[in-house]
């Protein structure tokens, strides 16, 4: 190369130097760029001038051809991994080879997102600063994804609370632990859980056209609905319904003596005090018409019902239902809640519950169905929740002498037409042998809150909401026989070291002697 082509390329490279240095100052193109690239440009067009006879001799040498052809191959091989990636990206694709299938969504999730009309945006607020707010990040994104791989319309945005206070301000968000909205066409969701089960149910509730109306019988003494404080009232559950858009309305069936068009639920929660003849004829017309009810009654509460309830072949066992255990001293009370461990496993409303979960209840009567052919025709039983065979059944609380025992259904359901009429509409029905498993005190135990939600996510015919249940991680496990494990020892274990090392002795005795 002659001295002015050395030259020549040497202000070219000052003045791609120059270019950058203005760039990492200023931080945006400036007119001075334009005059900088222009020199590079230039002084590098000089250099081929100049030097185009060494330049035509270096391209005719048989190493160049070989490196040019080099470089053009790393040149595609490069090209073809961005491609590659590209596509992966927009196009990905993954498969789950877990047990549990603890990696891929419900196919509840799956058919709710591919659902979708338009564009789903999820905002995640948080404030930088706050322990804990990377590591819920991260979850997030990871669950998130498992969304964006199956649509396209779900925009996923992070939102720093103190950067952008107005959007805080709009979605009332006040503080910076991770607070998740879900925003679709016009309606917002607002979730704090970070799991399949909050992100889908917040899904279905902004993707809902239409809000349930659950309706509340009151006027016989039922479970209190207002008072947070009071251990056996039922406050925690109506803020549950309402924050699952849910409208909650009290029912005066004494005064109205008829359940209003609108209802979709009806729930009947602990009375203590009978129902007059023409509030059962008001409910019985609300099955006939295909109407869905939720009752829930104390054992050896006689209030009337028991008519309604025998006629669609459901009788109340009028007893107590403890768990017993066994003891040195023989077979004994076991003392807290009664445990509710068996669960439909073809009932969508306890399809989901795990075998190793179960639902709290404080001394439950037992739900009896009809063994009646004339009385069921027509009609469609299922237990919900039982009592493992290691219960017993006694007449009253003293809980004294021996009971009977057995496993005993604690929740059921009934649906059908209503005394087989063919004019009347499918109706559902179901029953709980205890209310205070409901209530404030005991609604967030164990299964109790998924238990009660997906019951009447039934009753309201939206199968879709009802809870998902986490999927639990399952061991492999490794089960080998003693022939088995001697198999594998002598055919495995031991004989490939021995070819291996053989191998290398040989290998190492040949190089030694070539």
């Amino acid at each position: 190369m002659s001295k002015l082509g050395k030259i020549s390329i040497f202000f070219a490279g000052l003045s791609l130097v120059s270019l950058s240095i203005i760039l990492s100052i200023v931080g945006d193109w400036v007119p001075f760029c334009w005059l900088a690239l222009g020199l590079s440009i230039f002084f590098a067009g000089l250099t081929l001038y100049w030097d185009r006879h060494f330049f035509r001799e270096f391209a005719s040498m048989k190493t160049t051809k070989e490196g040019m052809s080099m470089g053009v191959l790393i040149s595609m091989v490069l090209v073809l991994l961005i491609v590659v990636n590209y596509l992966g990206i927009k196009h990905s694709k993954t498969w789950d080879f877990s047990i549990a299938q603890t990696n891929s969504l419900s196919p509840q999730s799956v058919q709710l997102v591919k659902g979708l009309k338009s564009d789903l945006k999820v905002l995640f607020f948080y404030k930088k600063g706050v322990e804990g707010n990377e590591e819920n990040r991260r979850l997030f994104r990871e669950l998130i994804k498992k969304y964006q791989d199956l649509s396209s319309q779900i925009h996923l945005e992070f939102v720093e609370v103190n950067e952008r206070p107005d959007l805080s301000k709009d979605y009332g968000v006040d503080k910076g632990s991770g607070v998740v909205f879900l925003d679709y066409q016009g309606h917002r969701n607002r979730i704090e859980k970070i799991d399949e089960q909050e992100f889908t149910s917040a899904l279905v509730k902004v993707t809902r056209t239409q809000n349930k109306n659950i309706y509340f019988v009151v006027g016989h003494g039922e479970k209190n609905l207002e008072d947070p404080k009071e251990a056996l009232g039922l406050n925690s559950l109506k803020t549950m319904l309402e924050n699952n858009s849910y409208n909650v309305k009290l029912l005066p069936l004494v005064q109205t003596a008829v359940v209003p068009a609108d209802a979709d639920v009806v729930i009947i929660a602990g009375p203590s005090e009978s129902f007059q003849d023409f509030e059962l004829n008001a409910l019985e017309d609300h099955l006939k018409k295909g109407g869905s009810l939720f009752i829930a009654i104390e054992p050896e509460v006689k209030v009337g019902l028991e008519k309604l309830l025998r006629k669609a072949g459901v009788e109340l066992g009028n007893n107590y239902i403890v768990n017993v255990v066994d003891s040195v001293l023989g077979r004994a009370v076991k003392q807290g809640p009664t445990v509710g461990a068996v669960f439909s496993p073809t009932n969508l409303i306890t399809k989901g519950f795990g075998q190793n979960e179960v639902t709290l209840f404080r001394y439950p009567q037992s739900i009896n169905i009809s063994d009646s052919k004339e009385l069921m025709q027509g009609l469609t039983s299922e237990f919900l929740v039982k009592t493992s065979p290691q219960a017993e059944s006694f007449t009253d609380l003293s809980l004294k002498g021996t009971g009977l025992g057995g496993s005993y259904s604690l929740v059921s359901q009934v649906t059908g037409k209503w005394q087989n009429d063919s004019k009347a509409k499918s109706f559902a029905l179901i029953i709980a042998g205890d209310v205070d498993f409901m209530t404030n005190q005991m609604l967030y135990q164990n299964l109790n809150r998924d238990l009660i939600l997906n019951s009447i996510a039934s009753l309201a015919r939206e199968e879709n909401l009802i809870s998902i249940t986490a999927k639990e991680p399952q061991a492999t496990q490794l089960l080998l026989t003693e022939t088995k494990f001697s198999v594998f020892l002598f055919a495995f274990i031991i004989p490939f070291p021995l070819l291996l090392l053989g191998v290398s002795l040989g290998l190492y005795t040949k190089r030694r002697n070539a």
